[in-house]
């Protein structure tokens, strides 16, 4: 243990030491790194947000199918709905009877329906039909009123599918900006342990010359890696941390209407502010590794 302590004490000191001699170096690549994960951050704040509105949309999202007129048995109705059910992208089927219908269309065109209660009804039972896949409800709803006994059915139309394709568009769009990103930190990380293990090319072969382990000699420049990415790290997260919390207040919790209700900002606090400590650890210690690898073997 003692001995394993004393390792890691001159890992340490070795680390620091190589960050002194290239303080420039390594300022520059801090300050880069850091840019870089706020960037990534707000990527993530913007993505978890779409992906909760996304799957709050598609959530709510069904089909209203109208039954035919003469659709009124019990056995009639399940048979439908048996047929409906089999659908690939059928998650749910949910009964609406005439006279639910007709309360539906009272709460939403007013009043005067409510002439239209009892036997004077003349709406048909219908079902309400939630999908897997919200960017192929068209299909379904088409593959829907080819079953005999169906009338129609309504989903809201291009509107609906314009705004799900929409929205997985932007998610894929920031999952690839994100990985642009950490490639861009990987690079800057890899060429500032690179760089210092260029000048430090004489002292690396005399310790090999007298035994030291790759490890022995590698993880100093991990060490030094993590420090690069934990430093990068910390205004990102500080920016976070208080930043998110100011805007929340100033929206009022909400982007544009409650519709689309903002994360708290603990949550935010939580998952964004880690990830990003976390990223520029990885990413430090990840890039640091490549380095010093390609150049042990360089010099075998």
């Amino acid at each position: 243990m003692i001995k394993g302590l004393r390792t890691f004490l001159y890992e340490l000191k070795y680390a620091f030491v190589g960050m002194k001699r290239h303080i420039m170096l390594c300022f520059s690549a801090i300050s880069a790194i850091g840019i870089t994960l706020l960037l990534i951050g707000s990527v993530l704040i913007i993505g978890l947000h779409v992906n909760y509105f996304s799957n709050d949309v598609q959530k709510d999202l069904s089909i209203h199918v109208i039954l035919n007129e003469d659709i009124e048995g019990s056995n009639s109705i399940k048979k439908i709905e048996k047929d409906i059910i089999k659908l690939k992208n059928v998650s749910k089927v949910e009964f609406s009877t005439k006279d639910n219908e007709l309360e539906l269309m009272i709460k939403e065109k007013g009043d005067a329906f409510k002439a239209y209660r009892g036997k004077s009804n003349p709406l048909s039972n219908a079902f309400f039909v939630y999908v897997k896949d919200a960017s192929s409800i068209g299909k379904t709803s088409t593959q829907i009123e080819n079953i005999k006994g169906v009338s129609s059915t309504a989903f809201g139309g291009d509107s609906v599918t314009s705004l799900v394709k929409m929205l997985n568009m932007i998610q894929k769009i920031g999952l690839g900006i994100v990985t642009l990103l950490i490639l861009l930190s990987l690079y800057l990380i890899y060429n500032t342990i690179k760089t210092t293990i260029d000048s430090r090319s004489d002292e690396i072969m005399i310790m090999r010359t007298v035994g030291a382990t790759n490890g022995f000699i590698s993880n100093p420049f991990i060490v030094e890696g993590i420090f690069i990415g934990l430093l990068g790290a910390v205004i990102p997260f500080m920016l976070v941390y208080f930043g998110y919390e100011k805007l929340y207040e100033s929206l009022g919790g909400k982007l544009f209407t409650p519709m689309f209700s903002l994360f708290k900002p603990s949550i935010i606090r939580f998952e964004v502010g880690l990830s990003i400590i976390f990223a520029g650890v990885l990413i430090g210690a990840f890039a640091s590794l490549l380095a010093v690898r390609k150049y042990l073997k360089m010099k075998r």
